[in-house]
Formats: structure tokens, sequence, C-alpha cells
């Protein structure tokens, strides 16, 4: 009897540990998706801050920008490689490594037509291949554990990409497909904006932050359905995304 205490006793403990864990697992996951989705945010934010110091508009701001977003971005790609073991992943980063450098390269060129494609192209195939890394660290992850965080994380990504396009656009306005790509990002932020803002687990600190945001969005939403050149959208973008950035860590902490 005395035997089968012990061994209940044992199983417990292994039980408690292998579970604590499984939660630290997942929330070492749950960082790296974050870090990962910082990667997609910056790849946008290059591209958006190039373009605009292009068209002579908010010039010191999107320079600063555009510097901060090269150095952060290297900056994430060395932690997600060095953080997996995955040979998928890593290959994938092996092209993300390449990416950073022709980043760099390509903001040092100048700004005309054919530049402005080409960093536009290499910002939507970086973007597609880090959401293939995300996919890949959720597939393990119950879709709770990570669908706030997911969505408010998207946001930062939605809102860099319409700054992107609508300036794209001011360059290019034969590019039909650009505005296109503008309508599109737009519906899609004011659907999850509706969904994060209609979440009954929201502490009132992210209800809060949210409205704020809110507040925001009404300001920069007529711009971009007018399609008129301003420096308005380049900042209301930068705060929107600032403030989404901090509801995905708030998100983040109450996954814990």
């Amino acid at each position: 009897m005395k035997k089968f205490y012990t061994t209940l006793v044992i199983i417990y403990f292994l039980s408690d540990i292998l579970c604590a864990k499984t939660v630290n697992s997942n929330a070492t996951k749950i960082e790296l998706i974050n870090i990962v989705n910082q990667q997609q945010v910056l790849s946008q934010r290059i591209t958006k801050a190039y373009l605009y110091t292009g068209k002579n508009i908010a010039v010191d701001r999107a320079n600063k920008q555009l510097k901060s977003a090269l150095k952060s971005f290297y900056k994430t790609y060395s932690t997600i490689n060095t953080s997996t073991k995955s040979p998928e992943i890593r290959n994938i980063m092996s092209f993300i490594k390449k990416s950073s450098n022709e980043f760099n390269r390509l903001v040092k060129q100048p700004h005309n037509k054919k530049n402005a494609k080409l960093i536009l192209q290499l910002s939507e195939i970086v973007l597609e291949k880090s959401k293939r890394v995300e996919v890949l660290l959720k597939k393990d992850l119950k879709k709770e554990a990570y669908e706030s965080i997911s969505k408010s994380g998207q946001q930062q990504v939605l809102v860099e990409k319409i700054a992107k396009y609508y300036i794209a656009y001011q360059s290019d306005t034969n590019d039909i497909s650009l505005k296109k790509k503008i309508k599109s990002s737009v519906e899609h932020f004011a659907k999850n904006h509706q969904n994060l803002m209609e979440n009954k687990h929201n502490s009132k600190i992210i209800t809060q932050k949210l409205k704020e945001v809110d507040a925001l969005w009404k300001v920069a939403y007529p711009l971009y359905k007018g399609m008129k050149l301003s420096s308005i959208v380049f900042n209301s973008t930068n705060k929107i995304s600032k403030k989404m950035k901090e509801v995905t860590r708030l998100y983040m902490t109450m996954s814990k």
C-alpha cells in the first residue's frame, strides 16, 4: 500500500513538471511568434519609409524609421534563426538573411519607379515567407492560446501595409492593383479591429488601448478612401502600429 501511494506521489509530481514544461514551451513559442510578427512589420516599414522619403514627405521621420527598421530586421532574423532547429524554418531564415542584405542595398538606390517596384516586390515576398514561419510555429499550439495575440499582431502588419501601398500608389497612380490592395488591407484591418473590440476577455487597459486605436483609425480612414496625399497617413499609421504593439504585449501577458 505504501508503495502504491509513493507511486501516486511520484506520478503527481512528474505530471506537474511536465505540465510546467509545456506551459513554458508554449510561452516561449508565443514569444517567438511575436518576434516573427515584428519581422513582418519591419519588412513593410522599411519599404514604406523608403517610399515616403522618395516622395519628400515626412523625410526626417521616415529616414530615422528606415535606419531603425533595417537594424531591427536583421536582429529579429538572428533571434529567430538561433531559436529553432526546424530545417524548414532555418531554410526560410536563410532567405530572410539574404533579403536583409537586399533591403540594405535597395534603400541606397535612387528613388524611381523601377526601384520602388523592386522594394515593393521584396517586401511582399519576405512577408509571405515570414508568414510561413509563423504557421509552422503555431501548428502545435491550441488556437485559443494565440488567437487574440495573432490578430493584434496582424493589425501592426496591416497598418504598415496600408501606408506602404498608399504611398506606392501616389508614385504610380496607373497601378490599379495597389488601389485594390489598399482596399483589401483596410477592410481586413477594420474587421480585425471590430473582432478585438468585441473580445469579452479584454482587460480594462486593453479596451482603453483599442479605443485609442479606434480614434486614430477614424482620423486616418477617410484619407485612405480619398487617396489624398498627406503626412497624416504616415503619422497615424505609426501611432496605430505602436498602440497595437502594446495591445499584443498585453494579450501575451494574459496568456501566461
